[in-house]
C-alpha cells in the first residue's frame, strides 16, 4: 500500500499546488495542519466547507484521505479526525481521552473504517498513550492503523506507536507537524522522516501473540460451585 504522510501544508495548499505529489497513493494522511478548526454550525449553515472539500480532493485524487481537524461543535472542542474515501466522508473520530487540564474534552468512540484499501483503524492525538486504544482497534480487525497527532515532544509517542504495533500484530503509522513514521507488527521503525511530504509503502501483515499466564493456586470456572 502507497502511503503519502503530509506534515506540513494544508489540504488546499496541497490541493492548488502540489496535487501531482500524492498522485498515485492508496492513502493520503495530513496532520493537524490539514484543516485547522472546524466549526459544525458554520459547515451546517453552509458557511464554510471543509467536509466538501476533503471528500471532493478524495474523488480527485482516487485515494482514501484521512485529515486531522480541531472540531468546534457549538463551543465544546475535541480534536478529531476526519476520513473520506474516493468522495465520500466515511466518518469523524474523536480523541477519546482527556488528559490533564485542557479546553478540548474526549469525544466518541474508537473505530475501524471499512474503506477500499482494507479496513484502517484511527488514533487520534493522545490516545495514542493508552494501550487500549490500538487494541480494541486491532481486535476489530484493523489491517493498518493510523494515529493523527498535534506536535511531538519527545519520544513516547514513538515507543508506544511501536509498541502497539508489536503487541498488537497490525502495522502503526503517525502524522504529525514535522514527523511521520511507520512501525512494523515486529515493533521496527520502517519509515521515519521530518520532511514535508514523507513517502512509505507499507506491508500489510498481521501477526496474533499466543499469551499465557502463570496462575497461583487453585482456580475454578466462575459460574462452578464452591
Amino acid at each position: 500500500m502507497d502511503v503519502c504522510f503530509i506534515t506540513k501544508e494544508s489540504l488546499n495548499e496541497i490541493w492548488q499546488d502540489k496535487m501531482q505529489t500524492v498522485a498515485k497513493q492508496s492513502l493520503i494522511v495530513f496532520g493537524f495542519n490539514g484543516m485547522g478548526l472546524v466549526s459544525y454550525k458554520k459547515e451546517l449553515n453552509e458557511e464554510t466547507e471543509y467536509f466538501q472539500d476533503i471528500a471532493r480532493f478524495s474523488k480527485q485524487s482516487s485515494s482514501v484521505v484521512i485529515c486531522g481537524c480541531d472540531t468546534d461543535t457549538y463551543g465544546v472542542f475535541r480534536h478529531s479526525a476526519v476520513v473520506a474515501d474516493k468522495g465520500k466522508i466515511l466518518g469523524v473520530s474523536d480523541m477519546a481521552h482527556a488528559i490533564d487540564d485542557s479546553e478540548f474534552v474526549a469525544g466518541g468512540n474508537f473505530r475501524v473504517y471499512d474503506t477500499s484499501i482494507g479496513k484502517i483503524g484511527v488514533i487520534v492525538a493522545e490516545d495514542l498513550y493508552f494501550p487500549e486504544s490500538a487494541r480494541v482497534l486491532a481486535l476489530c480487525d484493523a489491517d493498518f492503523i493510523v494515529c493523527i497527532f498535534k506536535k511531538l515532544d519527545g519520544v513516547m509517542p514513538q515507543i508506544m506507536l511501536r509498541a502497539g504495533a508489536f503487541a498488537n500484530g497490525v502495522a502503526m503509522a503517525l502524522c504529525a507537524k514535522n514527523y511521520a513514521c511507520v512501525a512494523d507488527i515486529r515493533g521496527n521503525v520502517a519509515v521515519a522522516s521530518s520532511s514535508d511530504v514523507v513517502k512509505a509503502k507499507v506491508k500489510i501483515e498481521k501477526d496474533y501473540h499466543l499469551i499465557s499466564s502463570r496462575r497461583r493456586g487453585l482456580y475454578r470456572d466462575f459460574n462452578s460451585g464452591y
